[in-house]
């Protein structure tokens, strides 16, 4: 039987299966980023997808658009459902560059569940942002109100 060393150094650990004073690796499941990490805008990217799911209505408007086709529609409506498409895709571009800004900060120290949740959330963002873009370009042009015709 081999008898271990009484004091080993902090930088000389042992790992088992290899000889006395060989590095262990560092391992690679260790949390790290800290509060401006991947884990961190993964988790601001999710909430913020979230909001925008819930508060910008980008599927309801996109439905309306194509509904909509070429009917006339005031002017006033056209304008109201432009600025809900700009905000609505704006915040899923922001929601996509915090998305992305995860996906680059993260290393091999990074939680695998954090990647997963910034590539979902990246992957749903993007798509929110093309049917932003597309039910905007689809908007008809708006049409001036009709006089009423009176009676005689």
């Amino acid at each position: 039987m081999v008898a271990e060393p009484a004091a080993a150094d902090a930088d000389t650990r042992t790992s088992p299966g290899a000889g006395y004073g060989a590095p262990v690796p560092e391992r690679a499941d260790r949390p790290g980023g800290g509060p401006l990490g991947a884990e961190t805008f993964a988790l601001t990217a999710l909430f913020l997808l979230a909001v925008t799911v819930l508060s910008s209505q980008l599927v309801q408007l996109f439905t309306t658009v194509v509904l909509i086709g070429d009917q006339p529609v005031p002017v006033d409506q056209v304008s109201q459902f432009s600025v809900q498409l700009l905000i609505g895709g704006g915040l899923a571009a922001l929601t996509a560059v915090l998305a992305g800004l995860a996906l680059a900060l993260s290393g091999a120290r990074t939680r695998p569940w954090a990647r997963w949740v910034a590539t979902a959330v990246l992957i749903v963002s993007l798509l929110l942002v093309l049917l932003a873009v597309v039910a905007y370009v689809l908007m008809p042009a708006g049409s001036a109100p009709q006089p009423m015709p009176f009676p005689d």
